[in-house]
């Protein structure tokens, strides 16, 4: 759906998008290109009968349809509890629908309250990325929510559903932590796999302070090179950007390596020995007595599944 279809179905409904505080609800369907590769045609009944669902809990709760793209929702809502109450009516539905058997739907959602900055007929600023983010971070049939949401609605949840602490974790392209809460939904599943934060694999890469603007590009074609090469090495004069394009992809990458990825800081390494130590402590390996640095690195490096950057 473009963004013009988008404009279109708001005017039709006479709806404006909401300033102020607004809690933003960003959807989408779990493994939804493995669902097109393996059903085919068959999966546009399917992605129908989803935004049916989705588009039915977000009129009854008054939420405004930002924009829908492929199988994703953004909505916006002025009332925090209504977006809960959307997200978990809309669950509830999408556990319920008689999907085919080998082709199960599941919906991951993330709530974040903050402020509702427009620019054009959009939403824009950290709070639309934040919520975004949080989505981004779990798994089909979660619903999670920022700390902002979870003070908002703490006191006014639906009937049968709770709140769970999940902590605090790092986000990509959030230079803050954020403590996490998940929904929890009488007669729907609430055991899943840690989400998918940062800290969900080692790894001691720095935070960015800004978003990468302007590289989506070169980071699409460095993230490729090194899922298909074991050495990948960034040239350039000083200060064009290199360590911050590597970090931006060392962040894309680290969900696919099981081990980790790890920021080596070599600019004052003039030497063999300094780089060893250099990795050594990046990685936490110490020196014995039986062994020096660089045989402590190739070591604990033979059997892992790791990044450095």
């Amino acid at each position: 759906m473009t963004a013009e279809s988008n404009v279109e179905r708001r005017a039709a409904v006479d709806t404006a998008l909401p300033t102020g505080t607004i809690t933003f609800l960003f959807t989408d369907i779990e493994g939804s290109t493995r669902l097109v590769n393996e059903l085919g045609d068959r999966y546009d009944a399917l992605l129908a009968a989803h935004h049916e669902l989705i588009r039915a809990a977000l009129a009854r709760e008054r939420g405004i349809e930002v924009s829908t793209e492929g199988d994703s929702f953004f909505a916006a809502f002025s009332n925090g509890p209504a977006a809960v109450a959307a997200a978990v009516s809309a669950q509830r539905a999408v556990a319920a629908y008689v999907w085919p058997d080998d082709a199960q739907i599941h919906v991951r959602m993330g709530l974040h309250t903050g402020e509702g900055r427009l620019a054009g007929d959009n939403y824009v600023g950290t709070d639309v990325n934040r919520a975004a983010r949080i989505a981004a971070a779990g798994h089909g049939g979660q619903i999670l929510l920022s700390d902002a949401t979870r003070a908002l609605v703490a006191s006014r949840l639906p009937a049968g559903v709770t709140l769970r602490d999940l902590g605090s974790h790092r986000l990509k392209d959030l230079p803050e932590p954020e403590r996490i809460w998940q929904l929890d939904i009488e007669e729907l599943p609430v055991e899943f796999p840690p989400i998918r934060s940062l800290d969900a694999r080692p790894n001691n890469l720095p935070l960015p302070t800004s978003s990468l603007i302007g590289r989506t590009a070169e980071l699409a074609t460095v993230v490729d090179l090194v899922r298909e090469r074991r050495l990948v090495t960034l040239t350039g004069t000083g200060g064009t950007g290199k360590t911050r394009l590597a970090i931006a992809a060392a962040h894309h990458l680290v969900a696919d390596f099981e081990d980790g990825a790890f920021f080596v800081a070599l600019q004052d390494a003039r030497d063999r020995q300094a780089v060893a130590a250099a990795v050594a402590l990046a990685l936490g390996v110490r020196e014995k007595y039986d062994r020096d640095l660089e045989q402590g690195v190739k070591v604990f490096l033979e059997h892992r599944k790791l990044l450095l950057r």
